[in-house]
Order: structure tokens, then C-alpha cells, then sequence
């Protein structure tokens, strides 16, 4: 039977997209001019841990991605109040912003954003994103260590308060950016200045206090040893046994090869941290 290429035209317009896994579509409406448009949106996850830099690991790829109108480039990053929209105008009609469409990442660009509405705490941890986003894409593009030296920058500039857990957050990840970069005297005096102090976060914050003390003591060994890796084995807890196989695991599925071990991380993987784990994991994935 032949079918018009009118008929054939609805049929494929009639067809819905499937979103990929994890996600779904959402109409939305630009906050800026109102073009309406269909964004991509997280619909489910499970995390399993985060990287140094606070990237979380899990079943997507972080960080996820922001919707973005698609004639004015506008980052909607959160909902913004009537009086931000104002201000939203004039800054993504400008030729600055304009200039970052092309080069620079979302999050970058919704960085760019909350700083110039006069949000630099906001700006940051999207700044800190930013940096997840060029490091996944190249380790090496000069974008991930330009973003990285911004976001010091940018937390250094902020006021510290041992009894806020933002900052001193905040101040922990950047000292983590000093030591990715290479600057291993400066990441030691920025970890070496942070305190938490007893009453930080309130009755309901011991175990965010417990746990910026213990990120704090275990970056000092990578910052010492002058490891500017994004994950250092000593970080990685039992999952650095992983790191331990991966040659073995590359070769048993006909993959590429991964970095080689350094001489710390094979002697690491030798070590009473790890031997078991490692043992354990050869018995059950190269058997």
C-alpha cells in the first residue's frame, strides 16, 4: 500500500519522543520573554558516593542538566521571583552573556548569572558544577582549570563562618581545587585554616560536622604527597579497590587500557586498606 508523504509526515510528528532514561520532558515557559519550550528534566536517580570535588557518583551523570531557553539562552536554575526577571532581562540580552553561549558550559553560564544579581554564595556552588561539567568533558581543556581557579577565587572572597556549614564546605572543596590544580602549598594552608566549630549547623548537624572534619583530615595526605588527581586512591575508601583491578578488568573485556598505577597507588593497593577488598573482588569479577 503507498502512503502520501502527508500521511507519512503525521505519522512521524504523531510519534512521541522518548526521553532517555532517568529523565523525562517538561513544558516549560521562558521566565524571559516567554517562549515556551520542552525541557529535559530528572525524573529518578540513586547515588553511590562523590568524588573529591563533591561530584556525586550514581545512576546519571552529574551534575544534571539545567533547562535552558532556547532563544535567549536563559539558565533557569531555580524559580525566579518577579523581581529577579527583571533583572534577567537586560543581563542575558547582553553581548557578555551572549559571548558565553558558545564557549562555556550551563552551569557556567548560571553562574555568570547569580553573581551578576548580586548571589555570589549561589554563584559558587554553581561555579563548583561547572567544574564537574569541563572535567568530565577533558581533564585537560583549559576550561577545567580556568573554572577551578575561579571558583577559589570566588569562595576565598566570600566571609567564612566556622558555625555555617555552607562556608566551610564551600571553603573544603575549594582547598580540594587548589590541590587538583597543582597548588599544593596553597591547598594546605586553606585546609589547614578551616574549622568546624562544635556549633556548627545546629543540634541537626553532627553528622555533617563529623563529616567536614573527616574530608578535612584525608585530604591532607593527597595535598602532602602533592597528588593532583581528581580521585585519589586514599579517598576512594573500598571503592578504590576498583582502581586497584582496573588494568585487570580493561584487559578481560577488551577495553583500553587505564592510567597505569602510580607507585603510591600500587603499593596502596598492597596495603592492609585495601588487600582484602582487592582480594575479594579479583575472586568475583575476574574468575
Amino acid at each position: 500500500m503507498l502512503v502520501s508523504l502527508a500521511v507519512l509526515s503525521m505519522l512521524v510528528q504523531e510519534t512521541p519522543r522518548v526521553p532517555p532514561m532517568h529523565y523525562s520532558y517538561m513544558p516549560m515557559t521562558c521566565p524571559v520573554g516567554g517562549e515556551k519550550f520542552e525541557a529535559t528534566v530528572l525524573a529518578h536517580y540513586s547515588t553511590f558516593g562523590a568524588l573529591p570535588d563533591g561530584q556525586p557518583i550514581g545512576s546519571v551523570q552529574f551534575p544534571t542538566p539545567l533547562a535552558e531557553c532556547p532563544g535567549n539562552g536563559l539558565m533557569v536554575y531555580e524559580d525566579f521571583s518577579p523581581a529577579t526577571v527583571a533583572k534577567l532581562g537586560p543581563l542575558v540580552a547582553s553581548e557578555a552573556y551572549k559571548a558565553l553561549r558558545g564557549t562555556e558550559t550551563d552551569y557556567y553560564r548560571a553562574a555568570w548569572l547569580a553573581k551578576s544579581l548580586g548571589n555570589p554564595r549561589q554563584a559558587a556552588w554553581l561555579l563548583l558544577s561547572a567544574t564537574w561539567q569541563a572535567k568530565n568533558a577533558d581533564p585537560a581543556d583549559a576550561r577545567a582549570g580556568r573554572y577551578n581557579a575561579e571558583f577559589v577565587d570566588m569562595v576565598r572572597a566570600l566571609p567564612f563562618d566556622a558555625k555555617d556549614l555552607e562556608t566551610v564546605a564551600l571553603r573544603a572543596r575549594a582547598a580540594n581545587a587548589l590541590r587538583e590544580l597543582g597548588r599544593f602549598d596553597e591547598a594546605a594552608t586553606l585546609r589547614a585554616s578551616i574549622v568546624v566549630d562544635p556549633a556548627a549547623g545546629g543540634a541537626e548537624g553532627a553528622e555533617n560536622r563529623k563529616g567536614w572534619r573527616g574530608y578535612l583530615k584525608a585530604l591532607a595526605a593527597p595535598i602532602a604527597r602533592r597528588d593532583a588527581t581528581r580521585y585519589p586512591i586514599d579517598l576512594r575508601g573500598r571503592q578504590g579497590a576498583y582502581r586497584c583491578l582496573e588494568a585487570d578488568l580493561a584487559r578481560k573485556r577488551a577495553e583500553s587500557p587505564p592510567p597505569p598505577l602510580s607507585a603510591f597507588e600500587a603499593e596502596y593497593c598492597q596495603g592492609s586498606a585495601l588487600a582484602d577488598e582487592v582480594r575479594r573482588l579479583r575472586a568475583d569479577l575476574l574468575r
